[in-house]
């Protein structure tokens, strides 16, 4: 589907942590929650903050699993929405692509703005299911709407960088996974290196993330797949390029945590 909508308000919930998906996310924040991670760049939450999500990037709440009072709302888009919603004047994904080279993801929302955003989220997520083309012109209007919103709060956006965030050694573990997991990483090896107990890495990184150390760099060794599967790059190279010692692991793992075959995947 070329865009997903949706709009959350709990009294309490579970946070899934850290995680990825290959379409670009417009995330508003409007309650619960305290710290959210951008691969290993972590932002204070405020009310009315707007996030951009590239594709294939970690991203997620930190710190914080057991929510109360979580409401967000947010709006999935593919990259091929985008460049239509581009109309070939506006290069929309270049836009988001350089926000996130110079760290400038992050925005906060005018009253009316949030006010606005959400409306219009709320009525694309509702009229969704409803095929006919005067809805469908009407659900892409209402997207418009919220790009407009969205690169107005990136103009007006400056350089973050991970401030206000908990004195914590796993943020500085994430950054030194996120350089090397196409190493041949352990749990004893990071921990020597932090001076940390295994035990103890193993039981704070889970807490931070929400996921395990091996079941992270998993995920990243895949998402390093995924992106090179746009390449010429043989699935065999690709695999020993992501750290795998041979295809049959590559081909295992990246069903496991897709659901379909490297081969697959790169002809959708």
């Amino acid at each position: 589907m070329d865009y997903i909508a949706h709009y959350e308000k709990s009294p309490r919930m579970w946070s899934q942590g850290l995680h990825a998906h290959d379409d670009y996310e417009i995330y508003l924040h409007l309650s619960g929650g305290r710290f959210y991670c951008i691969d290993d760049t972590v932002f204070k939450l405020t009310p009315n903050q707007l996030l951009i999500i590239p594709p294939l990037h970690m991203h997620g709440l930190v710190c914080d699993h057991d929510l109360v009072n979580y409401e967000r709302c947010f709006l999935y888009l593919s990259p091929g929405m985008l460049r239509k919603c581009g109309f070939g004047k506006i290069d929309l994904i270049e836009i988001i692509d350089n926000a996130y080279k110079n760290n400038m993801l992050v925005g906060t929302l005018s009253e009316e703005n949030a006010r606005l955003f959400q409306k219009y989220l709320k009525e694309i997520e509702k009229d969704s299911c409803a095929d006919s083309p005067a809805n469908q012109l009407d659900i892409y209007s209402k997207i418009l709407k919220i790009l407009y919103i969205m690169e107005f709060s990136l103009e007006l956006s400056h350089h973050e960088t991970s401030v206000g965030v908990p004195d914590t050694p796993m943020h500085d573990v994430l950054h030194y996974i996120n350089e090397h997991y196409t190493e041949n990483l352990t749990i004893s090896s990071i921990g020597q290196l932090f001076h940390l107990s295994d035990s103890f890495l193993s039981h704070k990184f889970k807490e931070y993330t929400n996921k395990g150390i091996y079941e992270y760099i998993l995920y990243k060794r895949i998402l390093k797949a995924k992106e090179l599967m746009y390449s010429d790059i043989s699935l065999t190279e690709i695999a020993f390029t992501c750290g795998f010692g041979d295809y049959s692991n590559f081909l295992r793992a990246f069903k496991k945590i897709t659901g379909t075959s490297p081969k697959e995947y790169r002809r959708s």
